[in-house]
């Protein structure tokens, strides 16, 4: 069977939504996984963050420990909720209804929508200076109305890429990822032969010290690997029901590892040689060549772009959970109404810009402990799936409908996770009591994360065992 024939190639507007996709539909491969997430990682964002550890002071080695610890654990997460969508058919959204009951599902459905919605804000901040910048060379006037063009082309593209959906993605990360890893080499060479300054040397640390500072840059990378964890499904459903489970993790895992290897890599040289790490994606380019510039510029925008149509697709696909009586093309005209209203107000009328990544940071501690308690369940149900169940959405019956749709041990354990790491966020929206006790290291993710994986499994073990039950029939846990 062709990807012509089930509805999803190159180029045409992909059919499938969140139901169940047929086994005769299911043309992917684990290393297609493997390469969407290894092309995700090779923007300019990995390259900001892979500074991070080198501006809060610490050593070439240091920094390489930390991106290598923080990486793994976030990585294993992405890779662990790979492993649901050959068995579930369908995304990670509706997979979780397995495990939090079928209208449990709008737990997850809520979460990975504001993570969407502003990592698309996020995404067409930093576009949309890029392309401004672009057209600004190729004669447009420098002023509101160039950026406001700029925000509207890119918002636009990476709707038309989510639009297309799973085989379009795929194809241009393949393209991406060449390129992306050219022009980083590009970039890296550059700034290795002609530095731009030096940062101070190690040992100026942030407060709480090495460990601190060591610590802050592990959470920081943990939260940045995880945060693709909740959409690892939206890719993986199209793999077939006979693909191994470990075999799905070990392809993720290692697409998220490398991608994260160069981009993350590439930051920690480019930190040493710019005066100020924080100011890495700017001070970068002072190097190069002005007739590498435009080239160099393209293919970032091309990277970051990329990553903007897979936030897109992602959130069409969480947002058509809830929207489930509409198509998935007209749930991405919704999702689109609401993006561009966040790319203009939130970072045009009112430059919310910051505020829309503190958010980003609060929600990935909202999303962690989902991620931990829909491993466990995955793992208590010893991976196996009722894919006919997920699908009940408003129907009594079946594997999942659990009290009145919702596993109350799941959303329990989740709603006290919550109210546990709040206390400890760190961010421009919200500082919590406990957070001046770590000194800046924002650890709320963790200890949700921490808390809702101990809860779930005792409330698990207290509750009576899950039992297959007839229509109409309710049950606690």
């Amino acid at each position: 069977m062709t990807a012509e024939a089930t509805g999803d190639s190159v180029g045409h507007i992909e059919a499938h939504g969140i139901e169940f996709i047929p086994e005769r539909d299911r043309h992917g491969k684990p290393s297609d996984v493997a390469l969407v997430f290894f092309g995700s990682q090779l923007t300019y964002g990995s390259i900001i963050m892979g500074a991070m550890p080198i501006g809060f002071g610490l050593t070439l080695l240091q920094a390489f420990s930390a991106i290598i610890v923080g990486t793994l654990i976030g990585a294993a997460g992405v890779a662990g909720m790979a492993m649901l969508g050959p068995g579930s058919g369908t995304n990670t959204v509706v997979a979780s209804g397995a495990f939090f009951g079928v209208r449990g599902r709008h737990v997850g459905s809520a979460i990975t929508q504001v993570i969407d919605l502003g990592y698309f804000g996020m995404c067409i901040w930093v576009c949309a200076p890029q392309l401004a910048q672009l057209l600004h060379v190729a004669g447009a006037p420098d002023g509101r109305t160039t950026t406001v063009c700029a925000i509207i082309v890119c918002a636009l593209v990476m709707l038309a890429i989510g639009l297309l959906g799973h085989a379009t993605i795929v194809a241009y990360e393949k393209v991406i990822s060449y390129a992306s890893m050219i022009t980083i080499a590009i970039i890296v060479g550059a700034c290795w032969l002609y530095p731009v300054g030096h940062p101070p040397a190690p040992g100026h640390f942030q407060p709480g010290g090495f460990w601190g500072s060591w610590m802050l840059s592990v959470s920081a990378l943990i939260a940045n690997a995880i945060s693709y964890a909740p959409f690892a499904g939206d890719y993986a459903r199209y793999m077939p029901a006979r693909t191994r489970p470990l075999a799905m993790f070990n392809w993720t895992l290692a697409g998220m590892l490398g991608g994260c290897a160069v981009g993350l890599s590439a930051g920690v040289v480019l930190a040493l040689n710019v005066g100020n790490p924080f100011t890495v994606s700017t001070d970068m380019m002072r190097s190069m060549p002005l007739w590498l510039m435009v080239p160099v510029s393209i293919s970032g925008l091309g990277a970051n772009i990329a990553n903007g149509g897979m936030v897109v697709y992602n959130g069409i696909l969480s947002l058509h959970a809830v929207l489930y009586r509409l198509k998935r093309a007209q749930v991405a005209y919704v999702f689109g109404a609401l993006g561009l209203a966040i790319g203009y107000f939130g970072l045009i009328a009112y430059n919310m810009a910051e505020s829309i990544m503190a958010l980003c940071s609060i929600v990935t501690m909202l999303a962690t402990p989902w991620v931990m308690i829909t491993l466990l369940g995955y793992a208590r149900d010893k991976c196996h799936f009722d894919a006919i169940s997920l699908q009940l959405f408003n129907t009594p019956g079946g594997r999942y409908w659990y009290h009145r749709g919702y596993n109350l041990a799941a959303v329990i354990a989740w709603f006290l996770a919550v109210a546990c790491g709040l206390p400890f966020s760190d961010n421009s929206l919200f500082i919590g009591p406990f957070a001046p006790l770590l000194d800046g290291v924002d650890v709320s993710f963790i200890v949700s994360a921490l808390v809702g994986a101990l809860a779930y499994a005792f409330i698990c073990a207290l509750a009576r065992p899950v039992k297959k039950i007839s229509l109409k029939e309710e049950v606690l846990f």
